[in-house]
């Protein structure tokens, strides 16, 4: 799935300092929250891209949020990860019971509706979690 605009969230570590934004080939935008944005450039250590989607309460999906989500749409909810496949090159999500990674897309089609995510936390502030799952930054 391809982002419109590439977007990012800046980290120090556990701590989100703020995010970024590409618009064109040349101007890079800087925010705090993501809502007032300047070309003030940010001092951040770790990226975090954005997939191109929001959840259902309007929030971006980075790479490494914690999310429930719903293959049925009338289903119960999931609990999983939004990861990078190296691999396969697409984000997905990892469900963190069976560790079973569920593409976005597969064959240009969207296999999620917004209204079938919602963030609740992040992978980064879960070591325990990154263990688990196998996955470093």
């Amino acid at each position: 799935m391809k982002s419109p605009e590439p977007r990012y969230r800046l980290r120090n570590g556990r701590e989100v300092i703020g995010y970024m934004r590409q618009i064109g080939e040349s101007m890079v935008m800087y925010s705090r929250d993501s809502f007032w944005w300047s070309g003030k450039k940010l001092a951040y250590k770790e990226v975090d891209e954005w997939i191109g989607l929001r959840d259902k309460n309007g929030r971006g999906i980075y790479e490494w949020d914690i999310l429930y989500y719903k293959i049925d749409p009338d289903g119960k909810d999931q609990t999983g990860v939004v990861l990078w496949q190296a691999q396969d090159e697409e984000f997905g999500i990892c469900d963190i019971n069976t560790e079973v990674f569920i593409p976005l897309t597969v064959n240009g089609v969207d296999m999620f509706n917004p209204r079938q995510f919602k963030v609740f936390s992040y992978l980064f502030i879960n070591p325990e979690l990154q263990k688990k799952l196998g996955v470093e930054e």
